[in-house]
């Protein structure tokens, strides 16, 4: 794949229908301070969170964080007070202020003046996820919000993907999703959506490479994309 989106075999056969974004990452800078809680979380129960590790749960819900936790601090370790103890952290830091991605306030902004649909499809739970949006300003922007309470089936899965595409009303095949998570980045490629990847904290390797429509620096570059291919219609 490539990352040069304005590429003219890039837009030749496709024109999107709708836009569908991830949150954590894409939309709110909150990775950083996911990863300062999760660290002061484990020291405050006498463990190490090495920075690997971290960056493995970038994008994967709870249960499958937790049993790689399980493996790297045994068996009896309390997994459920680390979470507890991470979450009150995490919540405290974005509710002081949620941070944005760089270009998110614009390109939503760019969006609201088409007739595209815009979702949302994320791995944070309801009613977290909403508030989350309040306060960033962004929870009037989106036609679908899905989020993890939604699906039985949570990224990689498609589901996620396929249910947004569902709420909107429009073919899998005529969407594009937004993502900086390589989880996030199957899910939407496997629903059959052109996914544009631009990458936070994990840079894309070959398998990003390969399922991305487009690898991107930064959500200017989506917007450039965006307003290039419907400029053709």
């Amino acid at each position: 794949m490539t990352t040069a989106p304005l590429a003219a075999a890039d837009l030749a056969d496709f024109m999107p229908e709708a836009i569908i974004f991830d949150m954590d990452g894409t939309l709110l800078d909150t990775e950083a301070l996911y990863r300062r809680s999760q660290r002061e979380a484990a020291a405050t129960l006498g463990h190490d969170l090495p920075e690997d590790v971290h960056r493995s749960f970038v994008g994967v819900h709870r249960e499958v964080n937790d049993q790689t936790l399980r493996r790297l601090w045994g068996e009896h370790a309390d997994i459920d007070a680390f979470n507890a103890e991470a979450e009150g952290l995490f919540n405290a830091l974005w509710r002081e202020g949620v941070p944005l991605r760089p270009g998110a306030v614009q390109l939503l902004e760019m969006l609201q003046g088409t007739d595209l649909p815009v979702g949302l499809c994320t791995s944070t739970r309801s009613p977290i996820a909403q508030e989350k949006l309040r306060l960033a300003g962004f929870i009037d922007l989106f036609d679908s919000i899905v989020t993890l309470n939604d699906v039985a089936n949570p990224k990689p899965h498609p589901q996620p993907y396929l249910i947004s595409a569902r709420n909107l009303g429009v073919d899998p095949a005529r969407c594009v999703a937004v993502e900086d998570s390589h989880n996030g980045l199957r899910s939407g490629a496997a629903a059959g959506m052109r996914v544009l990847f631009v990458p936070d904290l994990i840079e894309a390797d070959e398998e990003a490479h390969a399922l991305a429509h487009a690898v991107l620096p930064d959500l200017d570059r989506v917007g450039d994309w965006i307003a290039a291919a419907l400029a053709r219609r």
